[in-house]
């Protein structure tokens, strides 16, 4: 799902959504771990509550079950990292989102099932009718600048996020959204000090809290400032510890800080998604390493076969821990025509430096000085690449 600060933080965390079956048997996956979990039957089984929504959409499946159902189904998928939900999701809003009389709701959480998907321009086409529509929708408008941001769209979001903070929206996510657009958009100066100048206050919202530390840590990683990155990220991950992509921008600041075990430590979590399984299979040496990297191969390799939307990020942060130089950069070529976030941008570096593929590293410099995307890190190691 997706780089750390991301609108998304507040409407729910981002899984990838399961559509097609595996054909032929000789096609089906198989994995080589026996320890390998291919399923959580247990989390599988609904609670009562979700139990109680589904009779009721079976029982009348209008659009207000539809919206009820729908919700809740991605919220379970967040809150216990299952991919199922997000399917499940899926199937019950498609239907309901193609309506002609189809709710502004129905249709938002429809475009969440796109985004989980992949799906960019689908589910901007979506909440672009919506906001046409009712153009004060606020969840829309925050799901359109989250499309955007992740798209590399910085104008596009920054329209958006303004609305918002015009619109008398939550203030918080206004200003964090405002900043990151500002700062794809070569403002990184500028737009940290328009989060400094805001206090942020214990009384808001905790999701709005962890987006805008999110977004202060991300910006301070950018500007070359590891040590109040670490702090924005470390309480970010503490009001939203199901947050992943949190915590991988955690682990992977206190990594390049030098501080291997505790970033070891804050992936070691119970179900911990691909991206994690990828980052610690990085850090961890010998068979336990061996072991990880098997079990993430296997990951890509299910989602692969399932038709799940493809993690390309990962399948790149893999290849490269392997030593798959052509494959990790061919891997992040593909993420980086759908994803432009700071983890996409800093694994098409980091691949392109270990194919010494000069054509790939003139590719991204000349997106970043036509955006204006400023980062530290992607910028040192362009400097020190090949030539040619």
């Amino acid at each position: 799902m997706k780089g750390p600060a991301r609108l998304m933080f507040v409407l729910v965390t981002s899984v990838a959504a399961a559509s097609h079956t595996v054909g032929a048997a000789a096609d089906r996956f198989v994995p080589a771990d026996p320890q390998f979990v291919v399923a959580n039957v247990r989390q599988a089984i609904p609670d009562p509550a979700l139990r109680e929504l589904i009779a009721r959409w079976r029982a009348t499946p209008d659009d207000a079950a539809s919206a009820a159902l729908g919700a809740a189904f991605l919220e379970h998928a967040g809150k216990l990292r299952e991919p199922m939900y997000v399917g499940r999701a899926e199937a019950v809003l498609a239907s309901a989102a193609s309506r002609v009389v189809a709710s502004s709701t129905v249709r938002r959480l429809y475009a969440e099932t796109l985004q989980y998907r992949h799906e960019f321009p689908a589910a901007e086409v979506m909440l672009d009718a919506i906001l046409k529509e009712t153009p004060r929708d606020a969840a829309a408008r925050q799901q359109r600048a989250s499309v955007r941001l992740v798209r590399g769209d910085f104008a596009g979001a920054r329209a958006d996020c303004a609305q918002l903070l015009a619109s008398g929206g939550v203030q918080t996510i206004a200003l964090a959204c405002l900043a990151e657009a500002m700062a794809g958009a070569g403002q990184l100066p500028q737009a940290l000090a328009l989060l400094a100048a805001y206090p942020l206050r214990d009384s808001e919202p905790p999701a709005a809290r962890a987006y805008f530390l999110a977004v202060r840590g991300e910006l301070f990683e950018r500007a070359a400032d590891a040590n109040r990155a670490i702090v924005d990220y470390a309480a970010a991950l503490t009001l939203t510890p199901g947050a992943d992509s949190v915590r991988a921008a955690l682990a992977d600041a206190l990594m390049m800080r030098g501080e291997s075990r505790d970033a070891t430590d804050l992936l070691g979590i119970e179900r911990p998604s691909l991206a994690l399984t990828v980052r610690l299979a990085a850090y961890t040496h010998g068979s336990d390493g061996d072991r990880l990297r098997a079990q993430a191969a296997a990951l890509l390799e299910l989602e692969a076969a399932r038709g799940d939307a493809l993690h390309y990020r990962e399948s790149a942060l893999l290849a490269l821990n392997t030593g798959e130089a052509a494959r990790a950069l061919a891997a992040a070529r593909a993420n980086f025509r759908s994803q432009r976030e700071l983890p996409d941008v800093r694994v098409l570096a980091r691949a392109a430096a270990a194919a010494r593929d000069a054509g790939a590293q003139r590719e991204l410099q000349a997106w970043m000085r036509d955006t204006g995307f400023r980062d530290a890190f992607t910028e040192n190691l362009l400097a020190t690449g090949p030539r040619g």
